[in-house]
């Protein structure tokens, strides 16, 4: 696989962490890739090699999303294929070649997320589900892609994706599915724990917001790109 692709975040509107900063020396640093684009909202100090700065159409996050990815796949500067980042995606060593991964399978993600609350439900869970439903009743696999690491993206299916499920906010596991791409089963890459530190072997990592601010992991990151990058002002 070539990794000359574009990278693409999306950026919510009013935006402000000091994540994506990071996010974007470990690409810099470890990453191979065309372009680095941002849509949506403009980050003080970053200055992408292109910026599509917009207000973001939809009622929830996921609407946004959507019709953000809408606008990207649309986008015919981009790269036929581009990998699509979150703003707390690191690249802690050099990558060469990335396959698909998922966790396994949709219900087994449910499973896992139920027992962790003590069998309640939450909004994650039963959309989760519905996309589980929604895939079988199309006749596709059900395998979740919901992992928080790079995803390459053919634009032409994704717009395929987003026009066959239109109402239905999981497009990663919608694309993976829909499109067959495989992948291989790998544990999330997230760390929420404040006490859990990296081993150092770790060849992707994931935070969140209060993990990356106070928890080992983001000591750890933040200790393996001192430096600022091109990216920033």
């Amino acid at each position: 696989m070539q990794m000359n692709h574009d990278i693409v975040y999306i950026l919510k509107n009013g935006y402000d962490s000091e994540e994506i900063r990071y996010s974007l020396r470990s690409v810099y640093a470890n990453f191979p890739y065309r372009k680095v684009w941002t849509f949506g909202g403009k980050v003080p100090g970053i200055q992408p090699d292109e910026l599509v700065e917009m207000k973001q159409a939809g009622d929830t996050k996921w609407d946004k999303v959507r019709n953000t990815l809408k606008v990207i796949c649309s986008c015919e500067d981009i790269t036929p294929s581009f990998w699509l980042f979150n703003d707390d995606f690191f690249v802690m060593k050099r990558v060469e070649e990335l396959q698909p991964m998922v966790s396994g399978s949709i219900y087994a993600r449910v499973q896992r997320i139920m027992a962790d609350r003590d069998g309640k439900e939450s909004l994650y869970s039963i959309q989760l589900k519905q996309t589980a439903r929604i895939l079988k009743a199309s006749g596709y696999d059900r395998l979740d892609y919901a992992l928080h690491v790079p995803m390459l993206i053919d634009r032409k299916k994704g717009l395929q994706t987003l026009n066959t499920f239109s109402s239905c906010p999981m497009f990663r596991s919608l694309y993976g599915n829909h499109h067959r791409i495989g992948g291989i089963i790998t544990d999330d890459v997230k760390i929420t724990a404040l006490d859990i530190k990296p081993t150092g072997r770790e060849i992707l990592l994931s935070t969140n917001d209060e993990s990356f601010r106070k928890g080992m992991v983001g000591e750890y990151i933040r200790a393996a790109f001192p430096d600022k990058c091109k990216y920033e002002l």
